[in-house]
């Protein structure tokens, strides 16, 4: 007898957190990022998740399949896919990726266009030249324009102008701490991508852009920021 009501005692605890988690999952939305770069932008995204106390089953940071944009985007219609079969769906889907010299950068973004316009919930997070101008922005407002030269790359323009900011001589793609060592400029750097984005749409410019903040801002409000 004893036994039983320590079986029906469990199961009504099970029960119980079922509920409990039903009533969360209800009041939160549940956000999948898929990024094209293996190491510095998955970091900055946990690291964030981290500081503003989100659980990780609210917001999956997924490991990329391959890193080109078109890879990103299908491996996130894989994952979004599989996790709506299983009957409880992502209520957004964020792919990260960069223009850089990806050839297949603008057929990544129209697909997530198209895959919206047919009631998928996914967004094109992306950056021009790269994700590294997201990070300029905390140390102030930029538009100049990146452009390769010589044996580096757009990319690496970029990241040249980071190194000479304080604390990022030694910046190299894949370091960790980078969201802890400029969470204090928040705020500015968000400022500052709207203002770059308000300066593109008034000039047709694409170099440098970001659409991280949107992202960033996005995660906020889960943690009711």
């Amino acid at each position: 007898m004893g036994s039983e009501d320590l079986f029906h005692k469990r199961k009504a605890r099970a029960g119980a957190e079922l509920q409990r988690q039903k009533r969360e999952r209800a009041r939160n939305k549940r956000y999948l990022i898929v990024c094209e770069g293996t190491k510095t932008e998955p970091h900055y995204f946990r690291d964030l998740l981290v500081d503003l106390g989100i659980r990780p089953q609210m917001v999956r940071i997924a490991p990329n399949d391959g890193v080109s944009p078109d890879r990103v985007v299908a491996h996130a219609v894989a994952l979004y896919v599989e996790d709506a079969g299983a009957g409880d769906a992502f209520d957004t889907v964020f792919c990260v990726f960069d223009r850089d010299k990806h050839t297949t950068f603008d057929a990544a973004v129209q697909r997530t266009k198209d895959l919206s316009a047919e009631g998928k919930p996914f967004e094109a997070i992306t950056s021009s030249p790269c994700f590294e101008v997201w990070l300029l922005l905390h140390f102030g407002y930029t538009d100049q324009p990146f452009h390769a030269a010589g044996k580096k790359s757009v990319g690496d323009q970029v990241v040249s102008a980071l190194k000479t900011k304080p604390g990022f001589a030694k910046y190299g793609k894949g370091q960790k701490g980078v969201y802890d060592q400029l969470k204090g400029k928040l705020d500015e750097a968000l400022t500052h991508a709207t203002q770059l984005r308000r300066h593109g749409a008034a000039t047709g410019s694409i170099n440098p852009a970001t659409d991280v903040d949107e992202l960033v801002k996005a995660i906020q409000a889960l943690a009711g920021k």
